[in-house]
């Protein structure tokens, strides 16, 4: 079996190929010029983008054609392929790929006619994707058929839970995510918002003030809806704030049975509307799914 996922899981090139995970390409354009950010990316190189691009720079998805590409490359290898992909509410990657795995059924081509292709969305992005990701690979690695580890894989995406904060409502306004009035008033209020996910897509939950600490705040919405002393997965992803997000983590292991956990910088397609300061948490219960994945070694 094949897994591939696309940067926005914050798996780049040298997490995938210690995973045997396939990368697509995933973009971020700056005035017409393309990024692919399979490529190792600064964040300060962001921070530049935004600040000096004639429009606000934006990330550009997976398209069909790239997936056919690599289902067509891969399937000739193996005909079991597993496509995990972010949140289909927030980039079109998702539905790329379910087209060009449809598209391949009715292909000339006998070995691409026999390619069985599963495509699972987590719902999340960041490392949230990242640890679906992982969990599909502990499920390869144990034996699992393809249609088993795709349905551990959105069990396991279906119990998440998610938070994240912003330092700064800049960049979600330049990007369209948040109107400038939403940034006048939040900004004349001194709060921010908390986000997470609603069936993939991104929500305000709670707003806090500009001067809490991040760390205390995402462990306390955090503990408000999952029971302490849960064994879980998780991970914490921060814009250029390593300290936060390594303090923020060990709240966590106070509060919960952490099996597995990683904490990495924000992924530049994320980083690019969360901005730095940002901190995002994703925990995965591990009670309950079809499956009990052992912890990654990497």
């Amino acid at each position: 079996m094949r897994i591939l996922t696309n940067p926005g899981s914050n798996i780049g090139d040298d997490l995938a190929h210690s995973l045997d995970v396939d990368l697509t390409p995933q973009k971020i354009v700056v005035d017409g010029i393309s990024h692919d950010t399979r490529n190792a990316m600064d964040l300060t190189q962001v921070d530049r983008w935004v600040k000096n691009a004639s429009q606000h720079p934006f990330v550009q998805g997976t398209t069909e054609v790239e997936f056919t590409e690599h289902f067509t490359r891969l399937a000739k290898k193996d005909p079991e392929i597993l496509a995990v992909m972010t949140s289909r509410q927030i980039i079109g990657s998702h539905d790329a790929a379910v087209a060009a795995a449809a598209a391949l059924k009715s292909a000339a081509d006998p070995a691409l006619e026999a390619a069985k292709i599963e495509v699972v969305d987590t719902t999340v992005t960041d490392v949230g994707a990242g640890l679906v990701t992982m969990a599909a690979v502990q499920a390869r690695k144990a034996g699992l058929s393809l249609q088993d580890t795709a349905k551990f894989c959105r069990a396991f995406a279906l119990a998440g839970r998610s938070v994240i904060s912003v330092a700064t409502l800049e960049n979600l306004i330049k990007g369209g995510r948040a109107s400038f009035l939403q940034g006048w008033v939040a900004n004349f209020l001194n709060v921010r918002p908390l986000l997470s996910f609603d069936n993939g897509k991104p929500v305000s939950v709670a707003r806090v003030s500009a001067k809490a600490d991040p760390a205390e705040k995402l462990d306390e919405w955090m503990g408000e809806r999952l029971d302490k002393g849960r064994a879980v997965w998780l991970g914490i992803a921060h814009g250029d704030v390593e300290d936060k997000a390594k303090a923020l983590l060990a709240r966590l292991k106070d509060r919960y049975q952490v099996e597995f956990s990683m904490v990495r910088a924000l992924s530049p397609s994320i980083y690019l509307h969360v901005g730095r300061g940002g901190l995002a948490l994703f925990i995965y219960p591990l009670d309950g799914l079809p499956h009990r994945p052992a912890a990654p070694s990497v």
